[in-house]
């Protein structure tokens, strides 16, 4: 077999497994009513049925029940409706006319699409409101504030809540010295302005020569992205966008400017809400701080946790110094669940902070 031949299976293997890793299959009942004896249509109107059941399904391993609840007349008109948009294959394992009942009854298997769901469901804010309605601050490294407008109004038309920046901190020396810290100072400067997501970054351009005899000038603009949890500084998402334009002014720049935060900004808002539609439909990682806690203390409480806390997988001691211990928690839930399940099992801890990724506790 020829390299390329090889080198094309591989391709179309990678493109699978991406395909794959995508959807989520489930096994759903569906049921229609037999009328006027015709069981062809009854089948149709079971199987569509069934179909609907799947994707409620997946949507319910993505969103929480409250949301689901209050939402369930905008679920059915924007995407039960449209089972078709979502579902990508399915077979009938097992089909039942049943006559005493007038009842046309089908199992099915189907593969739903999640990533079109994700977009949708962000469109439509649910998964927003999963997370608890993060609070997002954007932070640029720029002459100019052309990138950093155009990146806040796509997170706010995207369903971000975004915090305004104080006029206080627009002032030069303080970003002067915002930019010349490191980033644990940058998120926690953030974090006390209400953020509990910061995007930190860069936008710059540069002018280029005339285009041919005119008075056309040609401008480029780069811009670089990187969102933070700030309280435990996990890295969300990075993100490059690059611009172009052509204009007889400064203006260029501008719209330099402004397409390279477009172009970052999508990709940078797609890898966080993909993040976060996997943390609310599986286990997420979450940070518990102790104080007054010795190595030997926090791994005991490490073991119990792992051993009986309800929904923790996995929790490990990351650092003890000071007598400060962190321990990093795999859970499904966020931090209100496990602040539930310590006092379950640590009843004389005392709750010192909470964040939407770590909570602190006293022994």
């Amino acid at each position: 077999m020829s390299k390329k031949h090889i080198l094309w299976i591989t391709v179309a293997a990678l493109l699978v497994s991406l395909c794959v890793g995508a959807q989520q299959t489930v096994v759903v009942d569906g049921a229609a009513a037999i009328l006027n004896k015709d069981s062809a249509q009854a089948r149709d109107k079971a199987v569509e049925s069934a179909l609907r059941a799947a994707v409620e399904q997946v949507i319910g391993t993505m969103v929480d029940s409250e949301s689901l609840v209050k939402n369930n007349e905008l679920l059915y008109d924007k995407i039960y409706t449209q089972t078709s948009g979502y579902v990508t294959d399915y077979k009938i394992l097992s089909e039942d006319a049943d006559l005493d009942t007038n009842l046309y009854r089908v199992k099915v298997e189907a593969s739903v699409k999640k990533g079109n769901l994700e977009q949708d469901l962000q469109s439509m804010g649910l998964l927003m409101r999963r997370m608890k309605m993060p609070r997002v601050a954007v932070a640029l490294k720029e002459d100019r504030e052309d990138a950093s407008a155009v990146l806040m109004k796509l997170l706010k038309e995207k369903g971000f809540h975004v915090v305004a920046s104080p006029d206080s901190i627009r002032d030069k020396n303080f970003w002067s010295d915002f930019w010349n810290n490191d980033l644990e100072y940058q998120t926690n400067l953030l974090k006390k302005h209400g953020a509990e997501v910061v995007i930190l970054g860069e936008a710059s351009g540069n002018r280029g020569g005339r285009v041919g005899n005119s008075d056309m000038v040609s401008y480029q603009a780069g811009v670089t992205l990187k969102a933070f949890k700030s309280d435990t500084r996990e890295m969300l998402a990075s993100s490059t966008g690059s611009g172009k334009a052509v204009h007889v002014g400064e203006e260029g720049m501008r719209q330099a400017l402004r397409q390279a935060a477009q172009i970052g900004g999508r990709d940078l808002v797609r890898q966080i809400t993909s993040q976060w539609a996997k943390e609310a439909s599986s286990t997420r990682m979450v940070t518990l701080e102790i104080l007054k806690c010795s190595p030997d203390q926090a791994s005991s409480v490490a073991a119990r946790l792992q051993d009986e806390g309800r929904g923790i997988q996995d929790a490990y001691v990351r650092s003890v110094q000071g007598g400060v211990a962190l321990i990093e928690v795999s859970m499904e839930g966020d931090v209100g669940d496990l602040a539930q399940e310590l006092k379950k099992l640590y009843p004389k801890f005392a709750q010192k902070a909470q964040t939407a990724n770590q909570l602190t506790v006293s022994r």
